[in-house]
């Protein structure tokens, strides 16, 4: 009996040392690093621009969180995980850095997060904005930010691609090359 449970004792400590405590997990990088290093003076909203604090609250009450570019559900996709939890114990570091890398993080309004979900970027016929001040348009499964976001935009996707390995739609990469030279880095 003295035996098993020591053996028990060792497994379970085993375990608990193959599971890393990561300094750049998305949690501390979110709390610590990207609202109250890179924002802690506020900002603004990468997709309507819209100026914040550094709780993430605006003047005219839009709340603004953090936007992963390259979407989650892609890395997800990409990596064959039907959610996060099992990528964190299939694909384990990999996914970590995937989900807080900084160089993919972008504040945005929350309400529009929404409508991200499951659309691609690229152009979309018209100027049919969705919301007041806002140049978002979205159509037939096509998002279409603002011309001030798209050079960022296609770059975080195309470091993502670099970095990572990970795919990028046939359906907006024209796009987001047209963007990355239409819409050149700022020195910022």
């Amino acid at each position: 009996m003295k035996k098993s449970s020591y053996l028990l004792s060792v497994v379970i400590a085993a375990l608990f040392m193959t599971i890393p405590i990561k300094a750049d997990d998305y949690n501390h990088i979110a709390t610590d690093i990207f609202w109250n290093q890179l924002y802690e003076g506020g900002g603004w909203s990468l997709y309507c621009g819209y100026r914040f604090d550094q709780e993430g609250n605006s003047p005219d009450g839009f709340h603004i969180g953090i936007d992963h570019v390259y979407e989650t559900e892609w890395m997800l996709d990409a990596l064959q995980c039907d959610n996060r939890n099992q990528c964190y114990v299939e694909q384990g570091d990999i996914f970590v850095k995937m989900e807080s890398d900084m160089h993919n993080l972008y504040p945005s309004w929350t309400d529009l997060t929404v409508y991200r979900s499951g659309r691609v970027y690229g152009e979309v016929e018209g100027e049919d904005w969705r919301f007041d001040d806002c140049d978002f348009e979205w159509k037939a499964g096509v998002l279409e930010p603002r011309p001030l976001s798209r050079g960022n935009i296609a770059r975080s996707i195309f470091y993502m691609h670099t970095k990572y390995n990970l795919p990028v739609s046939d359906k907006m990469l024209q796009a987001l090359k047209a963007w990355n030279k239409q819409d050149l880095p700022s020195e910022q």
